[in-house]
């Protein structure tokens, strides 16, 4: 199944899920006022370093500084 997913989707299904959350996490990051120990917890990270660890590696900015730079950004273009 992996290969057929890659053939298809051009990347592996970790990659893919990896992309998935990336994408999910910083639109609560952006859109709500969860604390992000709690955000790590809604996505089953251990506690709050292993989510920074993952979202730095995806995004190359810790949880913390993507959401000041998305509520800087909102409020520049408002």
């Amino acid at each position: 199944m992996g290969r057929y997913f890659k053939l298809h989707a051009r990347e592996t299904m970790q990659q893919y899920i990896a992309s998935y959350k990336t994408k999910l996490i910083a639109h609560w990051l952006q859109y709500s006022d969860k604390r992000i120990n709690g955000i790590a917890s809604e996505f089953y990270f251990t506690d709050e370093s292993h989510l920074n660890k993952f979202f730095r590696k995806q995004v190359g900015h810790s949880p913390r500084e993507y959401r000041e730079r998305m509520r800087q950004a909102e409020r520049v273009g408002a």
